[in-house]
């Protein structure tokens, strides 16, 4: 093995190792699952799994600061909540329902940043309180169990593509592709990365540390409302708050 390799492989351990353990559980899951693998148990556990996964970009966004965002889970339920009151109707009022979803959400992050960057408040202290505000919010919007979205986009989230594929992971992938890496690979990205491995000496080169922070928590909130809007299991007609796209 060439020394790149070897490089490439250290630096990547941790990766490779949660990507093989989640192969090692999904197979265990399939196993003991009473249908075995086929296209609808494939759809479920992407359907789930899409969630997480955009909830734990939301998060490792802020970590990556050296910051922490307990709110947005928080968020992510206020998101659903007010699709349930806004994305409905005919396709535009759906698609300006969506994007009224994200702003608020996008909104709740840079709340978070701007308490924290000007407050001067540490992140945990400050996105617990900001949470349970979001929270109040959403059950303000949705204090009993129900609600249906546009059922054309939520079909369209939810279902297969070509040859059985769950339509969650294209969402999934589209995230990555046109967030993650290009924000990884941006200048402000980098900014984070600096601000997260020492403030001290990010600011002493000249990094913008607040617009570090406030785009971290900021995209943090965009994406915990993507999560809010992502699809959910399907289950019984409201008997969950927003019956999940």
């Amino acid at each position: 093995m060439s020394g790149d390799a070897r490089y490439w492989l250290r630096e990547n351990m941790g990766t490779l190792f949660a990507f093989v353990a989640f192969v090692a559980m999904f197979a265990l899951y399939v196993v003991n699952h009473s249908a075995g693998l086929n296209a609808n148990v494939a759809q479920t556990a992407a359907n789930k799994g899409v969630i997480l996964a955009i909830v734990a970009m939301a998060q490792t966004i802020v970590v990556l600061t050296s910051g922490i965002d307990l709110s947005v889970g928080m968020v992510m339920v206020l998101a659903n909540c007010l699709a349930s009151q806004i994305v409905v109707g005919t396709p535009m009022s759906t698609a300006l329902g969506v994007l009224a979803v994200l702003a608020v959400g996008a909104l709740c992050g840079a709340i978070n940043a701007m308490i924290v960057i000007f407050g001067r408040l540490q992140p945990i202290v400050t996105t617990i309180a900001t949470g349970a505000i979001y929270y109040g919010a959403a059950l303000a919007l949705r204090p009993v169990p129900g609600g249906d979205v546009n059922a054309t986009l939520a079909d369209a989230l939810t279902g297969q593509l070509a040859g059985g594929l769950p339509a969650s992971l294209l969402l999934l992938v589209a995230l990555v592709a046109l967030v993650w890496w290009p924000f990884q690979r941006s200048v402000i990205g980098r900014a984070v990365y600096a601000v997260g491995s020492s403030e001290v000496a990010a600011y002493m080169s000249g990094v913008p540390v607040r617009r570090a922070k406030f785009v971290a928590y900021t995209l943090s909130g965009l994406l915990a409302s993507v999560a809010g809007l992502a699809p959910r299991p399907a289950r019984r007609r409201s008997t969950r708050p927003l019956q999940r796209m």
